[in-house]
């Protein structure tokens, strides 16, 4: 018998609580937003938390061991799947 894997939800990091993670699966910017990203730590595959946020202002980000803080606008580039 053979079982279905749920599906994924596709979201941006910008819709994440505090305290949720989840994979990022890609940066949908300009190549000088997507590439400042990057090199922030970014990346497709690592795992992101959200630490906190307020409710109109940036968020806080945590990937690996880094922490970032975000504005909510770049955060809405950048795709996530619910981490396993």
């Amino acid at each position: 018998m053979h079982m279905e894997q749920p599906q994924k939800t596709l979201s941006n990091l910008s819709r994440l609580a505090t305290g949720e993670t989840a994979c990022i699966t890609g940066i949908h910017a300009p190549d000088d937003i997507r590439l400042r990203l990057q090199a922030m730590g970014l990346r497709t595959g690592r795992v992101a938390r959200v630490i906190r946020r307020t409710r109109l202002g940036p968020m806080q980000i945590r990937v690996g061991s880094v922490d970032l803080i975000m504005r909510r606008r770049d955060a809405a580039r950048v795709t996530i799947t619910a981490s396993q």
